[in-house]
């Protein structure tokens, strides 16, 4: 289960836009940096260079958690699951190194 959002489809960031109009750019750019996939095992991430430091994985674990918080996803989890469980399932998420 490994395909590429289309440009008119929905994005996979949960904002509700186009991709085109939301973060197709943003994924065009890294594309030269890093490849960057989901499936049912969660996102993963190929980049260049070493693999981050501790500090990095927690820093980018807390920036995707704000975005989350800021997205029209956030919304839905809270009504379909309460804000506690909600908060609890978005503090599972933790960037990994394999």
């Amino acid at each position: 289960m490994n395909r590429r959002t289309g440009r008119n489809e929905p994005c996979p960031c949960g904002s509700g836009r186009k991709f085109k109009k939301c973060c197709m750019n943003r994924i065009e750019e890294q594309r030269s940096d890093a490849r960057m996939w989901i499936d049912e095992e969660g996102m993963h991430v190929i980049g260049r260079g070493g693999q981050p430091s501790t500090e990095e994985l927690q820093s980018m674990t807390e920036e995707y958690q704000k975005q989350v918080k800021k997205s029209p996803i956030w919304d839905k989890m809270i009504k379909e699951f309460g804000e506690e469980q909600a908060l609890e399932m978005l503090k599972e998420f933790q960037f990994k190194t394999q």
